[in-house]
């Protein structure tokens, strides 16, 4: 009789170290997919904040483009135009260098914005015609962090509009 009682003694404490380890895993299981979808949702909060840095990039150049139209260096015009100039986006001054060549002109640009975010803005006025623009090509790149440091989480994000 006392033998018999020894095996179910065993069986129940088999079956709780079983029964514990299962919870263990299930618990374990359950942190990685929390962890994976924090760092998700890190990385769409960081996309956001690149988009719209390449966002406002974009609106300060167009909007400079229009209101100020000598203010991007075009080959006809490429006399008119000081190297460097300035344009005002963001209540700063923002320095924009250009090269020219004979039927296009680019027109570079950063502009900062919250916290470690920033635009680099291109802006590319070609003249086929030789006599007046064709096409602007207005290129943001947006990046969450526009620091040197080394940043695995870093994103870019970029906005093209051609007219």
């Amino acid at each position: 009789m006392t033998g018999n009682k020894k095996i179910k003694n065993g069986f129940t404490l088999l079956f709780a170290s079983l029964v514990g380890s299962l919870l263990l895993a299930i618990g374990i299981a359950t942190f990685n997919i929390v962890l994976r979808e924090l760092d998700l949702s890190s990385v769409a909060r960081e996309s956001h904040v690149a988009f719209y840095a390449a966002d406002s990039g974009w609106e300060c150049a167009f909007y400079h483009d229009r209101k100020r139209p000598a203010v991007f260096a075009t080959s006809t015009n490429s006399l008119s135009i000081p190297n460097p100039t300035t344009i005002r986006c963001r209540n700063g001054n923002i320095g924009v260098s250009s090269t020219r060549e004979s039927l296009s002109a680019v027109s570079t640009f950063r502009i900062p914005l919250d916290g470690t975010a920033c635009a680099d803005v291109t802006v590319s006025k070609i003249d086929d015609n030789q006599d007046k623009i064709s096409a602007t090509i207005i290129e943001s790149r947006g990046k969450n962090d526009c620091t040197a440091n080394p940043n695995p989480n870093r994103v870019e994000r970029a906005i093209r509009v051609k007219y």
